[in-house]
């Protein structure tokens, strides 16, 4: 490897044999070195081989845009999440991860705080990835003497989820979050009042949701059973069904499918629960 750019003492820019480019972290990398010195294999921490040019031109404007020890970070970050989830992350979480990273000690040395509106659905729904985002506040308090919040956590989380997916079992993943954060704020607003959010029952119904998503994702729809409950339930439970109504109303038009009654009567019995 030929050194072929310095970035800081950390960071450099070189090229292999075959005259690719790589980004490289090491400690001390470039110390006493000069364009076309040669890199020692020892001295390599962290090796970004980027396969695409699109990936390449992106990494280089990422570096042109942030402190380079912001990327440093990324990686203390990146690794310290892999070792804790036991997963090789896609490399593109660089490029994510440290913009987000840049962009949210600026807000927090401006006071200015972003609330993350599923921040409950991501703790629930990726506990383990949102457990190596708290290590990763610490991470950042420590190189930055900063804590950042249990919000910012939520977004890392989605950074470390997004790494391990391919492109559509990402978006899957965002439509199911936002869909079931609709669903629990259709309840809330329903019947004007907070739910127990650390209830068995509130994980049970969250549970039956993803369950009931990752189906229709799936194409396996659920089959129409004749429920002769669901008369009885309709009169003794009018608001509760009402609310029910609205969420059909609701999954209907966003996924585009026929709910049927087997399914209706399912969220009434989970949603009764959670209610009381």
């Amino acid at each position: 490897m030929k050194l072929k750019k310095v970035y800081n003492n950390n960071v450099v820019l070189a090229e292999n044999s075959r005259n690719l480019e790589h980004i490289i972290i090491g400690r001390g990398i470039a110390f006493n070195k000069k364009i076309g010195d040669q890199i020692e294999d020892s001295m390599i921490e962290k090796l970004f081989v980027l396969q695409s040019a699109q990936t390449m031109n992106s990494f280089f404007k990422l570096l042109d845009e942030i402190p380079i020890n912001h990327l440093e970070l990324t990686n203390r970050m990146v690794e310290a999440a892999e070792k804790k989830l036991g997963v090789k992350f896609d490399e593109s979480v660089y490029i994510g991860l440290a913009d987000h990273i840049t962009y949210a000690l600026e807000r927090n040395k401006n006071h200015t705080k972003i609330k993350n509106e599923l921040l409950w659905e991501i703790k629930q729904f990726y506990k383990k990835e949102y457990e190596a985002a708290l290590e990763s506040l610490k991470i950042i308090h420590y190189y930055e003497n900063m804590m950042l919040s249990e919000d910012e956590a939520a977004f890392i989380t989605l950074h470390f989820v997004n790494a391990q997916q391919n492109g559509q079992e990402m978006q899957q993943t965002v439509w199911s979050t936002e869909i079931i954060h609709d669903i629990i704020t259709m309840i809330r607003f329903h019947f004007k009042m907070e739910l127990n959010e650390d209830s068995s029952y509130f994980s049970r119904f969250v549970l039956h949701l993803r369950f009931f998503l990752r189906r229709v994702f799936a194409g396996e729809f659920p089959s129409s059973k004749n429920f002769n409950l669901l008369e009885d339930i309709d009169i003794k439970y009018p608001k509760l069904s009402a609310c029910v109504d609205k969420i059909i109303i609701y999954l209907e038009k966003r996924l585009e499918i026929k709910i049927h009654n087997e399914e209706r009567f399912y969220l009434i019995l989970h949603i009764n629960r959670i209610l009381n």
